[in-house]
């Protein structure tokens, strides 16, 4: 789930802060980066329980119903296509998922209001309307109403954003990310599968180490960084060229010069793909250039000295 662009992505974030800072302190910023990577996961938990904590709401709305009057069979059809969502079930059976629950203390207890207007509106949605229409359902689309009930939540529902947002507040940083990987999950759940939640990192002690060294080497090089950025910039108004396109540069060739095992065109194309993401539409092509004539002359230097896979051009 972390993968290494998204711990580029946390480095970018605190690189950007600490530059922000008259006298940072390199120590704090590291520790709250890697703590960061914990709220990231454990966003990813809350948004993933939100339907089996919705179903569970939707099962005490039956039980007061039948409690005031007999419903009707239009009503009862309406309410138990949530609580026969064969997805939800999956999710709510699956040992390893209730574990991370726990672990991480995820919980969407005493909120039944904001899931009470959750209902309200979607009981007369569309995309309810037309999924119940569509009875009976199977696995697949049962999935698919999932994925969407989470994509209109977020993009239509403001109250339920505003509610994440004040619980998270790495919500804006890694909104992109966890609701991708959450779709990803519900998309892949499966009948009897014993595995729902994909691996938090491919290798946790690398992807730690990765992500602690270069933003301790960006900061110990800041520096020499800057300068190898000024040479090929000197033509540049500094002080209009965007500090994250400095940033996303100075992290470049930091990667290029200090992490032997990273090729080359790997470190360049990732941070061109970030500068997409967070910079300007120029931006691109700028940093694209400049960094081509760092690494062209840190080669020439005889800088530039890979290892094992970081040999791959």
């Amino acid at each position: 789930m972390l993968n290494r662009r998204f711990l580029r992505i946390k480095a970018l974030q605190a690189l950007y802060s600490y530059t922000q800072e008259e006298k940072p302190d390199a120590t704090a910023y590291r520790k709250r980066l890697l703590a960061g990577l914990e709220k990231t996961y454990e966003l990813y938990l809350f948004l993933l329980v939100f339907p089996v904590e919705f179903k569970a709401f939707i099962v005490d709305e039956l039980a007061l119903e039948k409690s005031k009057y007999i419903p009707s069979d239009k009503q009862l059809l309406i309410l138990q296509q949530i609580i026969d969502n064969r997805a939800i079930g999956i999710l709510e059976q699956n040992i390893a998922f209730q574990n991370e629950l726990t672990k991480n203390k995820i919980s969407w207890s005493g909120h039944q209001d904001l899931m009470r207007k959750i209902w309200m509106e979607l009981k007369v949605h569309p995309l309810f309307t037309s999924y119940i229409e569509a009875a009976p359902q199977s696995l697949k689309s049962d999935k698919s109403f999932l994925i969407h009930l989470m994509e209109w939540l977020i993009a239509e529902f403001e109250l339920f954003e505003s509610f994440v947002e004040d619980k998270y507040l790495n919500w804006d940083d890694d909104q992109i990310l966890v609701l991708k990987t959450v779709a990803k999950t519900i998309q892949g759940i499966a009948e009897n599968t014993k595995s729902i939640l994909p691996a938090k990192h491919k290798d946790e002690e690398e992807d730690i180490k990765f992500l602690k060294d270069l933003f301790d080497l960006c900061v110990q090089h800041q520096d020499e960084l800057m300068n190898l950025v000024a040479v090929k910039t000197k033509n540049w108004d500094q002080d209009r060229i965007a500090v994250v396109d400095l940033i996303l540069m100075k992290m470049a060739i930091c990667e290029v010069l200090y992490f032997p095992f990273i090729p080359v065109k790997v470190s360049i194309n990732e941070y061109l793909e970030l500068a997409k993401l967070y910079s300007t539409p120029n931006s691109h092509g700028f940093i694209n250039g400049i960094l081509d004539k760092v690494q062209l002359d840190l080669n020439q230097a005889g800088r530039i000295n890979k290892l094992g896979r970081g040999l791959v051009n």
